[in-house]
């Protein structure tokens, strides 16, 4: 075969590329890129994100089918964060791209890592269905500076032997190299001031994880653990594990929040922790606690002991920060105070930017916008100026990327963005431009300068958003950075689905409410959004679809009120943590619910919120307790599919008290299928119905019990049907709660669970409900249809299989859709013709029972059971009014008759249009006179007749409509004609006309009239004779008084 050579180098240079390529994907593990590797994209902040996982060397996406709030658990495990908050779904962080690595992924929950679930690696997906995940940032001895280190082995939080959380596991520091200034870093990282020691030989005790680091080489400058010099391997062993004791001296931290960024300020001074007074305490405070603490930006300063009162003494009063302080102490206060411990202040932080937490810290201030400023970076414990000798784009690009932004505009120096205050960090800083972090550049600590070259960067931003105007920083009008330019948002269309998107851009954990008509003020600045159409998964608005040209005046101006991160749910006043009050965490406090519309599908949401599988009761009236505080929602309308109760409808406004707080009982895994018993009875196959929820067993009100709810406690229970439903507690009267009232089911269902039912009740145990099962299935499913007493299958009367025995279907409410409803279950496609509620009695009679009556279906029901209907047995029919149906299909509708019956019709049809025109056309000759032969001798029927003769009638003729015959005027001497009961009632007074001639005169030429046809047998009279009285005819009957008859 020949080859070309061109060919052949082509194939050659094509197999050196594959070659090279499999050689890269088989050492990513060990440039850094590990196999199973997980990572969060599109969130709003490092801790949520599209869950994309690294496989077979390639990057992809998990699909949302099972996934759930187990399989987020894993996820958030496996990056080292904390809990799991929500597992999203639907590409709730927009689409990936690529391929999907994983489907139907079902974690326990306790797994380490995602790939050591079960799990599909093919799938049936599309992007649209791509998975996210929304964790807690670890705790705060982990998540300083998300660099995640902690200390074991101790019972004390401020020693212990060191350890890191490298490659997806934790892992020991071995001794070797040991210091004061590796100990020093790792201490500033946990949040305190300093070291005091640096322990070795495994003084804290030998771990058990793998040893992670050795030879650490700290100069004692750097922010991490991880960003000292340091091995991987090691020729260590756990009896040289490394340990700290961490300076306790003003260290700080927050007590008694919902979570680790909010909380009473504690701080550690003089060999003891104490509290602040909140005299003057303001957001400058709180900036700097939250500053101390690594984590964002302030958002709230809580007075009056928001978070609970403390104990011990109070160590500072009067706290007046300027804002810029690295720790508290280092703020003007008083150690002598007044104050007692209501007054005992707090802090909410924001979650630590990811870009300031992954990097050691740096920002950008002196500018109004996030993304330009004075750079300032976080070296030995406080905040310094860059010096700009040797400042360029270079070096402004990797602070704008450390910063995450795309790249650096421009890099200006001569403190373009105001002369700093602090100390000046770091001077000759000389970046390639490829470094990930300034520190990591080139650079001097030793400086010649003066503020006044302080450096500076604008980064790359294509759009920002804020909110202006309002009084807090969760609230405001929107403004957006567009094309360089701050706009605002007309309001067309604005709503809580957009405003969703704004506030999750801006990270907080969701919107509110959507605000229009200039709620926060009109701007100023021009309108640069309009018509903005969001689906409320995109990660920035302008993401969503807008307009940039508008119709708006600024009195338009959109706005929000964002809900803060952190917002929560919890239970509170049960007996197990599965039922409780219902409490949300909103704006920094902590209120309840009120019950106003409060049902089912809104406690099924709180329950998936709170990781439960379902929701198995909705609970009003503060049969929880009443809780304090604020009541936060009122008329809460959730359809049940939302994934947070700040999904659903609901009102902020209220006019109730902590008698109406709202509560739930929620299921765990496996609750609504297998937890469901009969007691007392004679037998295992019957007894007094009892369900356990919410760690409990309790029982259901007889209120509406019958055989249908009966036969499904019997198949949950797998026994076969159910023989009787009795109530009243047959078997007894049960005790504890009463769970279910009302229960409404339709017999098809899996579990009782799956049926209608209240879940208040006005019942006592004296109610309660019980079944009898048999222990065989019956011969007929429940609710099972046929056709009887028809002529062929396709029609009959409905019977539907009830208590083991068949029964008909009362007419009441019954049509055509109920009948296509039947038709389509015996396999049929619809129904030709049924009776209907008109058909009062037929006159049928039966020995059966009538089981339902009031059925009415949508027409998209596959049985007649799933149809709405009254109470099975309850009904004030008789058999004249069952139902019966025709089905297509039925004998003597086969095709050839069809047509043969739709062209008799049709032609019918035609003749008749045929016949109409020609009536019309004779019409037009005129009214004519008519003759009608009536005896002359009375009730001779040998006389002979009598012709009367009437002139012709007078019509009145009325424009665009047909002529219509005036009324016949009666003379006094004559009499209308006898009615037909009247003649019916006296044959012998009105004779039949035997032999009569009819006489047609000579009519006026009118073709609108032709002459009236002759009757059937007669001839044509011969024209009358002028000199013989003619008789006149009268118009109606053949019977005729003899009283008429006029000479």
């Amino acid at each position: 075969m020949f080859i070309n050579m061109a060919t052949l180098q082509e194939w050659t240079r094509l197999s050196l590329a594959l070659t090279t390529i499999f050689l890269l994907l088989n050492t990513d593990g060990a440039n850094g890129q590990v196999e199973y590797s997980i990572r969060l994209v599109g969130g709003s902040s490092y801790l949520e994100g599209r869950v994309e996982v690294y496989v077979d060397g390639s990057w992809g996406t998990v699909c949302d089918d099972n996934w759930d709030l187990s399989d987020a658990t894993v996820v958030c495990r496996q990056l080292g964060y904390g809990n799991a908050l929500y597992a999203r779904s639907a590409a709730y962080f927009g689409r990936g791209s690529g391929p999907i690595k994983y489907d139907e992924v079902n974690c326990l929950g306790d797994e380490s890592m995602l790939h050591l679930c079960p799990l599909l690696t093919i799938d049936d997906c599309g992007h649209y269905e791509d998975a996210g995940v929304v964790c807690s940032a670890p705790s705060p001895t982990l998540s300083s500076n998300s660099s995640i280190i902690r200390l074991v082995g101790s019972a004390d939080t401020f020693q212990g032997r060191v350890e890191v959380y490298v490659d997806g596991a934790w892992g020991t520091v071995c001794d070797d190299e040991w210091d004061i200034n590796d100990a020093s870093v790792v201490c500033r990282q946990l949040g305190y001031t300093g070291a005091i020691s640096a322990p070795g030989s495994a003084s804290f005790g030998a771990g058990s994880v793998p040893i992670a680091l050795d030879n650490v080489r700290c100069t004692g400058r750097e922010s991490r653990l991880q960003d000292c010099e340091s091995a991987s391997t090691n020729d260590c062993n756990h009896n040289k594990d490394a340990g700290v004791v961490c300076a306790m001296e003003y260290s700080i931290r927050l007590v008694g929040g919902s979570n680790y960024l909010e909380g009473r300020v504690e701080v550690y001074l003089d060999g003891s922790w104490g509290t602040v007074c909140d005299d003057l305490w303001d957001l400058s405070d709180a900036t700097v606690v939250c500053r101390q603490l690594g984590y964002g930006n302030a958002l709230y300063a809580r007075l009056s002991a928001s978070f609970g009162q403390g104990s011990g003494p109070i160590k500072f009063d009067d706290v007046n920060c300027q804002g810029d302080e690295s720790m508290l102490h280092l703020c003007q206060f008083s150690s002598t105070n007044n104050c007692r411990h209501h007054e005992d202040a707090g802090v909410v932080c924001s979650a630590p930017s990811p870009t300031l937490s992954s990097n050691s810290s740096i920002r950008l201030v002196g500018s109004g916008d996030p993304f330009r400023g004075r750079v300032e970076v976080y070296v030995d414990g406080a905040w310094g100026t860059v010096c700009d000798d040797e400042w360029d784009i270079n070096d402004a690009s990797v602070v704008c990327r450390q910063l995450g932004y795309t790249g650096a505009i421009s890099a200006p120096g001569s403190a373009s963005f105001g002369a700093g205050s602090v100390p000046i960090a770091l001077d000759n800083v000389r970046c390639t431009g490829r470094e990930s972090r300034l520190q990591d550049c080139e650079s001097a600590s030793t400086n010649n300068c003066n503020h006044n070259k302080d450096a500076g960067v604008v980064c790359a931003s294509t759009i920002l958003i804020r909110l202006v105007g309002g009084t807090s920083i969760r609230e405001g009008r929107v403004e957006v950075l567009l094309n360089g330019d701050w706009g605002t948002v007309c309001d067309d269309g604005w709503g809580l689905t957009d405003a969703k998107v704004v506030c999750r851009q801006l990270g907080f954990a969701g919107a509110l409410s959507a605000h229009s008509l200039a709620h926060f003020g009109q701007g100023t600045v021009p309108i640069a959004m309009d018509d903005v159409q969001c689906t409320g998964s995109e990660s920035r608005l302008t993401d969503c679809s807008f307009q940039t040209s508008h119709n708006c005046d600024h009195h338009e101006d959109a706005g929000v009120i964002c809900i803060e991160a952190g917002f929560a749910i919890r239970l509170v006043g049960g007996s197990s943590e599965t039922q409780g009050r219902v409490e949300v965490y909103l704006n920094g406090i902590w209120g309840t619910i009120c019950d106003d519309g409060w049902g089912l599908d809104d406690a099924r949401v709180v329950c998936r919120q709170l990781g439960y599988s379902n929701a198995i009761r909705a609970v009003s009236s503060a049969r929880f307790g009443q809780g304090s505080g604020d009541i936060f929602f009122n008329d809460v309308a959730c359809t049940g599919s939302e994934t947070s109760l700040l999904d659903c409808v609901k009102s902020t406004v209220n006019n109730c008290g902590h008698g109406e707080d709202a509560g739930v009982i929620c299921g765990t895994s496996g609750s609504d299928t297998s937890t469901i018993r009969l007691a007392d009875g004679y037998s295992a196959l019957d007894g007094r119905v009892e369900v356990y929820i919410g760690g409990l067993w309790g029982t259901v009100c007889d209120d509406d019990w019958d055989l249908a709810d009966a036969t499904v406690v019997c198949r949950q229970l797998g026994y076969g049907d159910a023989l009787t439903a009795p109530g009243e507690a047959f078997y007894g009267p049960g005790t504890g709660s009463i769970v279910f009232d009302e229960v409404n089911c339709r017999g098809t269902e899996l579990t009782i669970q799956d049926c209608a039912y209240s879940t208040i009740d006005n019942c006592q145990h004296g109610e309660d409900a019980s079944v009898s099962c048999s222990s065989s299935f019956a011969a007929y499913e429940f609710g099972k249809v046929r056709l009887v007493e028809g002529n062929s299958k396709y029609d009959g009367y409905v019977e539907i299989y009830y208590k083991q025995q068949w029964g008909t279907i009362c007419n009441d409410q019954w049509d055509k859709t109920d009948a296509d409803v039947v038709c389509k279950e015996l396999g049929h496609e619809f129904a030709i013709s049924t009776s209907d509620a008109s058909e009062y009695d037929t006159g049928r009679s039966s020995t059966k029972p009538i089981w339902l009556d009031d059925v009415f279906c949508g027409g998209s029901e596959t049985r007649l059971v799933y149809c709405n209907h009254g109470q099975w047995d309850s009904n004030y029919c008789s058999h004249g009014e069952d139902v019966w149906v025709k089905c297509n299909g039925a004998p003597g509708l086969v095709s050839g008759t069809t047509i043969g019956l739709v062209c008799g019709l049709v032609g019918s049809c035609i003749l008749l249009c045929v016949c109409c025109i020609l009536c019309c056309c004779k019409s037009k000759k005129g009214p004519a006179n008519s003759t009608t032969a009536v005896p002359t001798g009375g009730s001779d029927p040998g006389a002979p007749p009598v012709v009367h003769y009437h002139p012709p009638q007078q019509y009145i003729h009325q424009p665009s409509q047909p002529m219509q015959p005036s009324a016949h005027q009666l003379s006094d001497a004559e009499a209308p004609p006898p009615t037909y009961e009247l003649v019916i009632s006296q044959p012998t007074k009105f004779p039949l006309v035997t032999g009569a001639v009819f006489e047609i005169p000579q009519q006026p030429s009118d073709p609108a009239y032709p002459p009236a046809p002759l009757p059937p047998g007669q001839n044509p009279p011969s024209a009358p004779n002028p000199a013989v009285p003619q008789p006149q005819v009268i118009s109606n009957p053949m019977y005729l008084d003899a009283d008429d008859v006029i000479t």
